[in-house]
């Protein structure tokens, strides 16, 4: 399980529409056209990357849990031809003085291991989470 707070010097709406927003996602997370925070919905995309000269390709799938407009979104986290693994992911948000409180959880990213890749590890998710907070903290208190 993956578990880490992270402190955004900005308000808890203007956390909330790039954590739901695609035009927004884009720029800190990832390309995910038509995503709607709604329960129920499900999305299906793929994300693509080069490493050491190889290209990689890996479907995910998300199936939205809860919506709890800025204060929490959970849905779940899959790789279909990848992996037989499921987990779920959830953000919390809580709002602070002139900044907000994000805690990421990731429960259940060791049921990925039977992919048999460096990339569907404990240590590759934590690395990939922390990179990812610190995405959305760099978009959030320098944008222009």
């Amino acid at each position: 399980m993956y578990n880490k707070e992270i402190s955004i010097n900005t308000g808890v709406e203007r956390v909330w529409s790039a954590l739901t927003q695609p035009e927004e996602m884009k720029h800190w997370y990832f390309n995910i056209p038509g995503f709607e925070a709604t329960e129920g919905k499900v999305f299906d995309f793929v994300v693509s990357f080069e490493d050491e000269g190889e290209m990689h390709h890996f479907r995910h799938l998300f199936n939205i849990f809860e919506v709890v407009p800025y204060e929490k979104l959970k849905h779940s986290w899959e790789h279909p031809r990848h992996s037989n693994g499921t987990s779920t992911l959830t953000w919390e948000l809580i709002p602070e003085e002139d900044s907000t409180r994000i805690i990421l959880t990731h429960e259940g990213n060791e049921s990925f291991i039977d992919e048999g890749s460096k990339y569907f590890t404990v240590e590759s998710y934590t690395a990939g989470w922390n990179d990812i907070l610190q995405g959305l903290k760099d978009y959030l208190e320098n944008e222009i």
